[in-house]
Formats: structure tokens, C-alpha cells, sequence
């Protein structure tokens, strides 16, 4: 039951925060509990999570790409969410940087921050930027260190697949 209110909680946090950006949804902090539970809320969507940090350059080039792929897809089931290795303290300069970048999806900052604690929390072997992509089942197909060459491909196969 106190996962229900957790998860609940977190809903409304992400909702209200959206609403209060002008769509743009204000991150939470939280862990790869978290983490799996917003994906899980996206079953029947294609999912893809967008792990960066602002300290981290080729991230902060490349989020650009993750919000056009949000913006594009969104109508045939594309879910974005974004995952900061920020330290939880910056969060006014990580929620600074999602409002411009017009970022209108569940974000998320790693209660751990940029450490190894949260690269062994989220299970990634290599440093950010680190992306995942879903099927609508919820399956993780594909991961990338780095800029992927071919995430619009990938998007595009696994949204037609049928649910």
C-alpha cells in the first residue's frame, strides 16, 4: 500500500509541476524505483529515457534531440522522460534548464547524484549520456552510450510495432 502512495504522490507532484511551467514538467527526486514505476506508467507507449546531467556537455547538446523526438512522436506513442545525474541540490538549475528547453515530459533527478552510486542505482556501465528505449510492453530493446546514430530509427521500428 505504501507503494500506491508513493507512487500517487509522485503523479500529482509531476502533474502539478507541469502545470505550474507552462507544461514543462518540474523533475523529482527519486531512484531507479521511481525511475521504473514512471516507465511503467507509460505501458503502451514506447518509452525513451534520456539520462544526462548539466555538467556534462555532449548531454546538454544532445537533450535538444531527445525533446524533438518527444515533440514529434508524441501523437503516435512516444513517452520521453529524462533522468538528471545532478546533484539533488542544483534543482532549481536543472528545472532552469528543462523550462528552456521547453521540456514537457516526467523528468527525474537522481537522489544520488552524479557518483557511482547512481551509475550502479540505474545500472549504467558507462558515463552519461546514456539513452533507453522501451517497447510498449515495457521491454527494454535498446540502450547507447553516447549519442546514438540511429535512436530515430529505433523509435520509429518500435513504434510500429502493434501493442
Amino acid at each position: 500500500m505504501a507503494a500506491y502512495w508513493r507512487a500517487a504522490l509522485l503523479c500529482l507532484m509531476v502533474c502539478v509541476a507541469g502545470c505550474e511551467t507552462g507544461g514543462t514538467a518540474t523533475p523529482v527526486i527519486g531512484d531507479a524505483t521511481d525511475l521504473n514505476w514512471m516507465i511503467a506508467e507509460q505501458r503502451g507507449k514506447v518509452v525513451l529515457v534520456d539520462f544526462w546531467a548539466t555538467w556534462c556537455t555532449p548531454c546538454v547538446e544532445g537533450f535538444p534531440h531527445t525533446v524533438g523526438l518527444a515533440n514529434k512522436y508524441r501523437g503516435q506513442g512516444l513517452a520521453a522522460i529524462s533522468v538528471s545525474l545532478d546533484d539533488p541540490a542544483d534543482f532549481v538549475k536543472v528545472n532552469r534548464f528543462l523550462v528552456t528547453q521547453k521540456a514537457n515530459f516526467p523528468h527525474l533527478i537522481s537522489k544520488y547524484g552524479g557518483g557511482t552510486d547512481s551509475m550502479d542505482a540505474f545500472e549504467l556501465d558507462a558515463a552519461v549520456p546514456h539513452y533507453r528505449l522501451y517497447d510498449r510492453a515495457g521491454k527494454l530493446r535498446y540502450q547507447w552510450n553516447g549519442m546514438p546514430d540511429d535512436l530515430e530509427e529505433k523509435v520509429e521500428e518500435l513504434l510500429a510495432e502493434q501493442p
